[in-house]
């Protein structure tokens, strides 16, 4: 019976009139008075914006030392002056290099007045005075020679000790082409230690054999200089691996660093003592060179050759008066730029070796930002970028102008989220800034302009599909698929299909 209903031809054009109707319903998704906002979609540009935090830093700063060990005479100015270029900041008691360039003043009086005599021509008593001091030269010369061996031998010694018993806790097959650090490996800094500790292996191998052949020349020793150097460097490459102990115990983290300590004492010891010898030999040698030219000079004629000799022995002592104003010059720290000293290692009295740094010193003409950009946002920023800061001690309303300077390609892990160490230059510079401050940095990128945008809370998504309801010229709606492109920051979108420029779209009312 039913079966039978159902196929009167009526009935048919009923159903298929009321599924009809049903189905236009749900595709168009007509309705009146859709609750929510309508707003119109229009084209313009779309960018990415970064935000990162960052601390402010001066662009210029070192650690100031003195190229030589000794006591500290002044501290002329505190913590926090700001000096001129070329001020003494720090300086090292220095009456020995005083002493010697007033000996070398002397000297060159001296010479001068050899220079006077000989144009007047010399008598026979002083021929014999100038002889008995080539004798004295000859004498003083052969005394610095005789100890050079010793010097060198102790040399060979402080390596040799520094690198096979100081080190030797260090590295795992150290005598070996391939020595391995012992508590730390895979960083550039184990790598360091292990290069070095192969480099200075060798030196202390090549010392050793400048002592077996009992050279005691001046090249020799110098080279043997050179070498204590290289095992020098080791220690210092070591005190860097030792920063962070994490790795090591207490107790031999304690035991390493007296150890690198103990071990650059003993080579800064056996090298300065190695270089006073040489100096001393090239004194004697260059006063037995004085004493003989002159002597020469006495027994010629004042003919134009001898002349110009003594006129070279006067610009010889001049230039050694030059190189004692150079040591006596390494005495002093002077400020290489105009800036602000922010800190101070040491204080009057205390013995520094060379190269332990003494204070820090900021420039105060030139700021950058260094901040650790995560790796969800570096591929968004690039070297040159453009980018505005503002700074907590002035609040949101003064921004600065700043630029991206430099991108380190390693990452560092903070708190689990691998980062990027970025530098920004700002191009503004105010008296204000101060090192330390905290940043907040924008960097804008354009990616897209003449771009189709609608809000980003007018798109649903169903099923993987996002659609929006286009509010159509009658006050109905119709539900339409868009296809969706990059996002403008996280209020808008881009839409490349489904809607045209002037079409408004609803925003449904939140619920």
């Amino acid at each position: 019976m039913l079966f039978s209903y159902i196929k009167k031809p009526t009935v048919y054009i009923s159903v298929i009139v009321i599924a009809a109707g049903i189905a236009g319903y749900f595709a168009v998704g007509s309705s009146k008075g859709v609750a929510g906002e309508i707003v119109t979609a229009t084209t313009g540009a779309i960018s990415d914006e970064v935000f990162i935090t960052g601390t402010v830093e001066a662009a210029h700063k070192v650690s100031l030392s003195f190229d030589r060990a000794g006591s500290v005479r002044a501290l002329p100015y505190p913590v926090g002056a700001t000096v001129q270029a070329g001020s003494v900041i720090a300086s090292l008691k220095n009456e020995t290099e005083q002493a010697s360039v007033a000996e070398s003043k002397a000297s060159v009086a001296i010479e001068e007045a050899n220079l006077a005599k000989i144009l007047q021509g010399t008598r026979e008593e002083e021929l014999r005075l100038k002889e008995s001091e080539k004798r004295q030269a000859e004498v003083s010369l052969q005394n610095s020679t005789s100890k050079t061996l010793s010097i060198l031998t102790d040399v060979y010694s402080a390596s040799e000790e520094a690198v096979n018993r100081y080190a030797d806790p260090f590295f795992s097959n150290d005598d070996t082409e391939v020595p391995r650090l012992t508590y730390r490996s895979g960083t550039q800094e184990a790598y360091d230690a292990e290069r070095d500790r192969l480099k200075a292996g060798t030196s202390v191998k090549n010392i050793q054999k400048a002592v077996q052949k009992g050279d005691d020349s001046i090249p020799v020793l110098e080279q043997a200089v050179t070498d204590a150097r290289v095992a020098q460097n080791l220690f210092v490459t070591l005190g860097l691996t030792l920063r962070d102990g994490s790795s090591l115990d207490a107790t031999t983290l304690a035991d390493y660093r007296s150890r690198v300590t103990s071990a650059r004492s003993a080579l800064t010891t056996a090298i300065s003592s190695a270089q006073d010898q040489v100096n001393s030999l090239r004194n004697a040698a260059a006063e037995l060179d004085r004493v003989s030219h002159t002597l020469e000079l006495a027994r010629a004629k004042a003919t134009p050759e001898t002349v110009r000799g003594a006129e070279q022995t006067v610009l010889q002592a001049r230039a050694k008066l030059r190189s004692a104003e150079a040591s006596l010059e390494k005495t002093f720290i002077r400020a290489p730029f105009s800036g602000q000293i922010s800190s101070k290692h040491t204080e009057i009295g205390e013995t520094v070796s060379s190269g332990s740094p003494v204070m820090e010193f900021l420039g105060t003409s030139a700021y950058t930002i260094e901040a650790n950009v995560p790796e969800a946002d570096i591929t968004k920023i690039a070297q040159g970028d453009s980018a505005e800061v503002t700074l907590d001690a002035y609040g949101d309303n003064f921004t600065f102008p700043a630029r991206v300077i430099e991108i380190e390609p390693a990452s560092t892990e903070i708190e689990g989220v691998s980062t990027y160490k970025t530098t920004f230059s700002i191009e503004n510079v105010t008296k204000g800034i101060r090192s330390g401050m905290t940043a907040n940095i924008t960097v804008k990128k354009l990616l897209k302009e003449n771009a189709l945008v609608i809000p980003v809370r007018a798109v649903s998504t169903e099923g993987g599909v996002s659609f929006v309801l286009l509010s159509l010229p009658d006050g109905t709606t119709r539900k339409t698929e868009v296809s969706l492109g990059s996002r403008n920051n996280a209020r808008e979108i881009e839409v490349l299909k489904g809607v045209r420029e002037g079409d408004t779209v609803v925003i449904p009312a939140a619920k």
